[in-house]
C-alpha cells in the first residue's frame, strides 16, 4: 500500500497536514478531481472548506436547538 500525503502548494498562508481516509474515497475523488481538471491540492482545499462548512452548519443547529429548547424549557 502506498502512503499519500496531502500535496505540497505554494499557496501562502497555508499549512501543510496529514490525514487517512478510506483507499477507495481517495481514488473516487481523484478520478472525479481529474474529470473536473482539479489539482490535487484544489482537492483538498475543495473537500476540507465544504465538509468544514457542512460540519459548521449541523453543529450551529444543534447549538440553536439547545438553546431554544433550554429557554422554553424554563
Amino acid at each position: 500500500m502506498i502512503v499519500e500525503t496531502m500535496p505540497e502548494t505554494n499557496a501562502p498562508k497555508m499549512t501543510r497536514i496529514e490525514f487517512a481516509v478510506p483507499t477507495a474515497l481517495l481514488a473516487e475523488a481523484e478520478a472525479m478531481a481529474a474529470a473536473e481538471g482539479w489539482k490535487p491540492a484544489e482537492l483538498h482545499r475543495i473537500f476540507w472548506e465544504k465538509g468544514f462548512a457542512v460540519h459548521a452548519e449541523g453543529s450551529n443547529k444543534r447549538l440553536i436547538n439547545k438553546s431554544l429548547r433550554e429557554k422554553h424549557g424554563n
